[in-house]
């Protein structure tokens, strides 16, 4: 039997890993894809600062009479947040301002509505004044309940800001409703009279 070695021998054996990893790197390579310059340019926004607008306690309801409140500003269509502003009233100091969403008819005699309770900072007669929109989410053991509302602060009556209690209030129905939580969520608006 003749013993493996000599120089013919070693050059036999790196030639032929030569042919087996050759082949596999070459392969390996044909993987890599090269695409065309895309027809689309990267746009970067600015977000936009956040609205003046603190969310405060929230608290069920129950109406004895019709309250009458106002619709906080006209629902866009299709739903969604997009809608008219409702501009707050100016404001000398603190004021309250009571509300129902946008797309909600008045809230009946006799019905529950969740109430969520915002502070918004009024800016000044100089302005400027801010858009902002809000979206309720009540979620019932039965389903959710949502009421969107679009609002500009307006301008105080005065030199200096002013601070706004609003109210927003979700028509739930006449029956006792069994609340598990509430969401809600605050957007500036890209205008004063418009949202977004």
């Amino acid at each position: 039997m003749r013993k493996p070695g000599g120089l013919w021998h070693w050059l036999g054996l790196a030639a032929l890993l030569l042919l087996v990893a050759l082949p596999a790197s070459a392969s390996a390579a044909t993987s890599i894809r090269v695409f065309p310059a895309a027809p689309y340019h990267d746009v970067r926004l600015t977000p936009l600062a956040a609205p003046p607008v603190t969310v405060g306690a929230h608290a069920l309801r129950h109406f004895g009479v019709a309250p009458g409140y106002a619709a906080a500003g006209i629902q866009g269509a299709p739903p969604g947040l997009a809608g008219t502003t409702v501009t707050l009233p100016a404001c000398v100091g603190t004021c309250v301002n009571r509300y129902r969403p946008a797309s909600s008819v008045a809230i009946a005699a006799g019905h529950y509505a969740e109430r969520v309770t915002f502070t918004v900072t009024q800016p000044g007669a100089a302005g400027p004044a801010v858009g902002f929109d809000l979206m309720m989410a009540v979620h019932l053991a039965t389903g959710w309940v949502f009421g969107q509302g679009y609002f500009s602060t307006g301008v105080s009556a005065g030199a200096g800001t002013s601070t706004v209690t609003l109210q927003m209030y979700v028509d739930l129905g006449t029956a006792f409703p069994n609340v598990l939580g509430v969401e809600v969520t605050v957007n500036r608006c890209l205008a004063t009279t418009v949202c977004p």
